[in-house]
C-alpha cells in the first residue's frame, strides 16, 4: 500500500508540475511592435442582474485562441459606465460574479503565450462620477457633467491609477488601451482648473464661450492638462511594470494632431461607423508618420438608428487593406456577452481576418511610405477652429474630402501633420493645402520657399487661396460666391454644386484649368477658371477657387478626380508610380527591406452607401496596368502575398506591368 501511495504521490507531483509548467501565467515579455494582428472585446458592464462568468469558460477562450491564433488580445476590464467587469478591490463592480473570468483570460492567454491587454474607460466613468459627484467635470453652463472626471479631481490618483496597479500585479497584464479619453474631453470649469488657468495665464475669468477673449488659450490649456494626465497615469504603469504596454485611444491621431512625445508605448484608434473604407485610409495616414508602433481596429459590426449586424469578412478586409498598406497593425472589435462571454460563432471570422493580416504581414508591417503627395493638416488652423471639445475630429471634413479625391484618382497620397511637414518638406514632389484658413504664417513661408526650390503645391479653396493671391498669379475680382450653387466644368464634364467659389482673374501668364459655367451647358461659359497654374521660381503653384473637399465626401463625382489630375498634368508632375485601368482602385506606395511595393486596394463595393449596413461581394478588378519609374530593370516583379512572378516590360526607364485581377488587395513586390 506505501508503495501504491508512493506512485500515486509521484504520479499527482508530476501531473501538477506539468500542469503548472502547461498553465505557467508568466506573462510573454513583448514589445509594442508585436501588436500586429489581433483581437478586442468589450461589453462596458452595467448593474444589470447579469451574473458575470456564468456561462465563461477556460475551454470557450481556449477554443477562440485556437481558431483566431491573434497576435494579441484586449479584453473588458472597465467600461463608460464605470464598473469592472472583473471583482476589483479598488473599483466598483456589478454586484454578482459567479467566476473572476479576467483571471481565466489571463491563465489560458499565458498558456498560449499571447499577450493580454485590457480595455479600460478613462475620463468617462459614470459610476465614479454619480458616487464622487466631486470628482466631476464643470461643463459651461456650470452643471456637472453625469459622464466625464475632471483631470485635476480625485479620480486619477484615487481610482484610475491604483486600478491599473491592481492590473498589473494581480493579474500580471501585458498592457492596456485606455478608451472614452481624448474624444471625451470638453474645457474644465471646476475650480480647481479655473484657479490653475488664471495662476499660469493671468487671465482672472476663463471664457465661456467660443467668442469671448482667450477662449485659445482656455482651451490650450486643458489641452495641457490632458497631456499630463496621460503622462501620469502611464509613468504610474511603467514604474509598476516597465515592460507594460498602454495608449490612449485616439492620442495623436486625427483627434490629437500634435506630435507624439508621450511615453505611450503605441498608439491605436477605433474607426466606427459607416464608410469605414475610406475612414481606415484616412486614420491611417494621421498616424503613420508619428514615430511609434500603431494599429487601427475596426469594429466588426454595422450600427446604425439602434440596429446592428455583422459585418461581412469582405467588408472587413477591405477595411483592413487600407491600414496594412500604410505599415500599421490590425484589429477588430467583437463584443462580448454580458456575461462577458466571447460570441463562438463568431470565431472563424476572427480566424479569417487574422489570417488575411498575417499573409501580408512580411510585406506591409512597418513599411516606410514612399514620399509622392503630402496633404498637409494644418494642426496651427485646426487648433484655432472654435470647437466645444478639446480633442475632436472638427473641421476635418475638407481634409478628409480632399484625401479621398487624391485616393479615387488613384493617387498615392499621405498626411503631413504641421510637426512634420519642416524636416519631410523636400522628399515630396507634390504638397496639398486642403482649404485651410489662417495657417501659419511660417508655414506659408515655407511652402513657398519650398515652390521656389522646385516643389509643386496646390492650394484649394475659395478663401484658403486668398493668402496666396500674388504668388497665383491671380486678380481677386468681387465675386466670392458663399454656399451658392454653381456650375463646374472640365472637358465634357459639367455638375451643379452647392460651395463656396472665389472668381478670380488670371494674369498673364497664368494657365487656367476648368471653368465656371453660368448654366448646364458648355455653351455658357464664363471667364472665371475653376484652378491655375503659374510657374514660381524653379517650381510651380496652382489654386483650386472652390472648396471641394466635404462636398466630394458626401456626393462622390467625376469631376474633381479630373480636376486634380489636369492640375498635376499641367504641372508635369511625375509620380513614382500610376496605376491605370479602374476608379476603383487605391495605390499606395511603400519600401522594406531593400524592395519596392506597390499596394492595391480594390473599393468597390457599396462601403460609402449610408443606405447599406453589410454586403458580402465586391467584384474583382481586371484590367490594370502599373507603372513604375526605375532607374534600371529589376530583377523579379512578383505578386504578393501569391508570391507569383509576373511578366513586366522595361523602357525608357519605366516598368511597367499587368496585374491580374484584383480581390481585394494584391501587392506588387519590385526587387531591384
Amino acid at each position: 500500500m506505501k508503495k501504491a501511495a508512493a506512485a500515486i504521490l509521484f504520479f499527482c507531483l508530476i501531473s501538477t508540475l506539468s500542469f503548472a509548467q502547461k498553465n505557467d501565467s508568466s506573462p510573454k515579455k513583448i514589445a509594442a511592435k508585436d501588436r500586429f494582428a489581433g483581437l478586442h472585446l468589450d461589453f462596458h458592464a452595467m448593474l444589470w442582474d447579469t451574473l458575470i462568468g456564468k456561462t465563461f469558460t477556460a475551454g470557450l477562450i481556449d477554443s477562440l485562441l485556437s481558431i483566431a491564433k491573434p497576435d494579441f488580445i484586449q479584453v473588458d476590464c472597465k467600461g463608460h459606465y464605470g464598473l469592472s467587469s472583473y471583482p476589483t478591490k479598488v473599483g466598483y463592480a456589478p454586484p454578482r460574479f459567479e467566476k473572476d473570468i479576467m483571471k481565466i483570460w489571463r491563465e489560458v492567454t499565458a498558456r498560449h503565450k499571447i499577450p493580454l491587454f485590457v480595455h479600460y474607460s478613462g475620463v468617462l466613468d459614470d459610476r465614479a462620477v454619480e458616487l464622487h459627484p466631486e470628482w466631476a467635470r464643470i461643463n459651461a453652463d456650470s452643471a456637472r457633467d453625469k459622464r466625464a472626471i475632471s483631470l485635476l479631481g480625485g479620480y486619477p490618483a484615487a481610482l484610475l491609477q491604483p486600478q491599473l496597479l491592481e492590473l498589473i500585479k494581480d493579474y500580471k497584464l501585458d498592457g492596456a488601451w485606455i478608451d472614452g479619453d481624448c474624444w471625451a474631453l470638453g474645457p474644465d470649469y471646476s475650480p480647481a482648473v479655473t484657479a490653475a488657468f488664471t495662476k499660469e495665464t493671468g487671465v482672472a475669468v476663463a471664457p465661456r464661450k467660443r467668442t469671448d477673449n482667450h477662449y485659445f488659450e482656455w482651451m490650450e490649456f486643458n489641452r495641457k492638462l490632458f497631456r499630463n494626465y496621460i503622462n501620469d497615469y502611464v509613468n504610474v504603469a511603467h514604474q509598476a511594470n516597465p515592460d507594460f504596454k498602454i495608449t490612449s485611444n485616439w492620442a495623436f491621431s486625427s483627434m490629437m494632431p500634435e506630435k507624439a512625445d508621450l511615453p505611450v508605448n503605441f498608439l491605436s484608434g477605433d474607426v466606427a461607423g459607416s464608410n469605414s473604407v475610406y475612414s481606415s485610409a484616412f486614420e491611417s495616414r494621421c498616424l503613420a508618420l508619428q514615430g511609434k508602433p500603431w494599429d487601427l481596429m475596426s469594429w466588426s459590426f454595422a450600427w446604425k438608428n439602434d440596429q446592428k449586424s455583422t459585418k461581412s469578412v469582405v467588408q472587413l478586409k477591405q477595411e483592413a487593406a487600407e491600414v496594412l498598406a500604410m505599415g500599421g497593425g490590425f484589429q477588430t472589435y467583437w463584443q462580448q456577452n454580458l456575461d462577458g462571454t466571447p460570441e463562438p460563432y463568431q470565431f472563424k471570422k476572427m480566424g479569417e481576418l487574422i489570417r488575411f493580416s498575417n499573409e501580408r504581414k512580411a510585406f506591409c508591417y512597418e513599411g516606410t511610405v514612399t514620399p509622392q503627395i503630402g496633404l498637409i493638416f494644418s494642426t496651427y488652423s485646426w487648433r484655432r477652429k472654435p470647437a466645444l471639445g478639446l480633442y475632436t475630429p472638427h473641421s476635418q471634413q475638407a481634409l478628409k474630402g480632399s484625401l479621398n479625391v487624391l485616393l479615387d484618382s488613384q493617387l498615392p497620397a499621405e498626411i503631413l501633420m504641421d510637426h512634420q511637414l519642416s524636416d519631410r518638406i523636400k522628399n515630396y514632389p507634390v504638397l496639398v493645402l486642403p482649404e485651410w484658413e489662417g495657417i501659419d504664417p511660417l508655414q506659408k513661408e515655407e511652402l513657398l520657399t519650398y515652390v521656389k526650390d522646385g516643389g509643386n503645391l496646390i492650394v484649394i479653396g475659395a478663401k484658403a487661396t486668398d493668402a496666396f493671391a500674388e504668388q497665383l498669379g491671380i486678380e481677386k475680382t468681387t465675386g466670392f460666391l458663399k454656399d451658392s450653387l454653381i456650375h463646374a466644368g472640365i472637358g465634357h464634364e459639367i455638375i451643379r454644386l452647392k460651395t463656396d467659389f472665389r472668381q478670380v482673374r488670371p494674369l498673364q501668364g497664368t494657365r487656367t484649368v476648368g471653368n465656371y459655367y453660368r448654366e448646364d451647358d458648355l455653351r455658357f461659359r464664363e471667364d472665371n477658371p475653376l484652378a491655375t497654374v503659374s510657374s514660381l521660381g524653379k517650381g510651380k503653384i496652382a489654386g483650386v477657387y472652390l472648396n471641394m473637399g466635404d462636398f466630394y465626401t458626401r456626393n462622390k463625382n467625376l469631376l474633381m478626380p479630373s480636376l486634380i489630375k489636369s492640375i498635376l498634368a499641367d504641372m508635369d508632375v511625375k509620380l513614382l508610380s500610376t496605376v491605370t485601368g479602374s476608379a476603383n482602385v487605391h495605390q499606395v506606395v511603400t519600401r522594406k527591406n531593400g524592395k519596392s511595393y506597390v499596394h492595391l486596394i480594390n473599393t468597390s463595393g457599396p462601403h460609402d452607401n449610408p443606405n447599406v449596413m453589410v454586403y458580402n461581394e465586391v467584384p474583382a478588378l481586371g484590367n490594370i496596368t502599373v507603372t513604375l519609374r526605375a532607374s534600371a530593370a529589376p530583377k523579379n516583379v512578383k505578386l504578393q502575398p501569391e508570391n507569383t512572378p509576373l511578366q513586366y516590360r522595361y523602357s525608357n526607364g519605366n516598368i511597367t506591368v499587368s496585374v491580374p485581377p484584383i480581390a481585394i488587395h494584391s501587392i506588387l513586390e519590385i526587387t531591384p
